[in-house]
């Protein structure tokens, strides 16, 4: 965002305005995670050098689904973007307004780095990257919504956390 900022200088007796513009820091987008609507995750049965295979989606409701929020909100935004030749998701976390709406928010762990980086697509548009390296709430609540023995290939991307 672009601020017009004034500034006002006296050199011997002369009055001088300027005009500067100055950029002002956008909120990351981790801290506008949507409040409401549905929250879909999708994890897989294979994460492999060669894709991430069979996908696992469940919708998240109530304290789980707070907990994914309150996770994903608090990451850090990161200076890189994943460098990977291959393209292997972990999971990913999809806010929609209503049940069977478009994802209006889009969160997604890239497996290489691993662990490391969530992209974030805001109405289908890549707007961040944020930093996983050493938060394991997310990566908890994630594995949370899953029931036991669903998406193993979501599972087994839990190091260096102990879930």
């Amino acid at each position: 965002m672009t601020v017009p900022r004034v500034l006002r200088r006296a050199p011997v007796g002369l009055s001088v305005l300027a005009l500067m513009a100055t950029t002002l820091a956008e909120p990351a987008a981790a801290q506008v995670v949507p409040s409401g609507g549905v929250v879909d995750v999708t994890g897989y049965g294979q994460v492999t050098p060669y894709g991430s295979f069979g996908p696992v989606t469940v919708v998240v409701k109530g304290e789980s689904a707070a907990a994914i929020r309150s996770a994903l909100a608090g990451l850090s935004a990161s200076s890189s973007s994943p460098d990977c030749v291959e393209t292997l998701d972990a999971f990913t976390i999809s806010f929609r307004t209503h049940l069977g709406g478009r994802p209006t928010y889009v969160a997604t762990e890239d497996d290489c780095p691993s662990p490391g980086v969530v992209s974030v697509s805001i109405v289908g548009k890549t707007t961040q990257h944020l930093n996983l390296e050493e938060d394991c709430a997310l990566r908890a609540a994630v594995m949370a919504s899953f029931s036991s023995g669903r998406a193993q290939g979501t599972r087994r991307d839990k190091e260096p956390c102990s879930l």
